[in-house]
């Protein structure tokens, strides 16, 4: 049994809502173990929809939030996700440019560049005794497969989260050493005026509550 995360991808959006069903109805089967999907699509101005989601019931949360394909989603969905996103509509119809994208990508890039502006994707996290499951639905529907082990998507999403709170930490430290030398003065009043605004936010929603 291989646990994997696939990437179906439609140029039809209503073939990604299908692929979902259709995927549903081989996890009732018991031909593909479905733990959790999305269905998203990428905008003309390269921001990602969410449209749809599926769980298999036993998360702690419902759908896929907090999960391994919840995670792939927000990355898909932040700066990187928007960047890829118009890297890969640039490069649709250059099949050299395309063949180079894939070969010095990310796993995260790789699914990234899975969906470019005007494709519909379903995101899914499942057990396979066997790939014909998936592959034989993707195929009914005219749809490419991009399959990679979920451990190996973990690890780099695990690595991409170090990498980001890192370099947010880094982001601090460099303006804080600004602020020592530039804004001094004008940071500790900023501070303070924050102080005060969130003082008087907690006290009317203090108020509110006791209305």
């Amino acid at each position: 049994m291989s646990h994997n995360l696939i990437t179906l991808s439609f140029a039809e959006e209503s073939k990604a809502y299908q692929a979902l069903s259709e995927l549903k109805l081989a996890a009732e089967q018991g031909r593909v173990g479905l733990i959790d999907a999305a269905v998203v699509s990428r905008n003309p101005d390269g921001q990602l929809q969410i449209h749809d989601g599926a769980s298999d019931g036993s998360l702690s949360t419902p759908g896929w939030t907090g999960t391994l394909v919840g995670a792939v989603v927000g990355m898909l969905g932040g700066p990187l996700g928007v960047l890829l996103g118009g890297i890969t509509g640039s490069l649709i119809g250059d099949s050299i440019g395309l063949e180079k994208a894939a070969e010095r990508t990310s796993l995260i890039e790789q699914i990234a560049q899975c969906i470019p502006t005007g494709a519909t994707a379903l995101i899914a996290s499942v057990n396979e005794s066997s790939p014909e499951a998936v592959d034989d639905l993707a195929r009914g529907l005219d749809g490419l497969v991009l399959r990679r082990p979920t451990d190996a998507v973990q690890s780099e999403v695990e690595a991409q989260t170090a990498a980001a709170l890192a370099a947010v930490a880094e982001a601090r430290r460099v303006l804080h050493e600004q602020q020592k030398t530039e804004w001094k003065d004008k940071a500790q009043h900023w501070k303070d005026d924050f102080s005060e605004h969130l003082h008087g936010l907690a006290q009317k929603i203090k108020n509110q509550v006791t209305k």
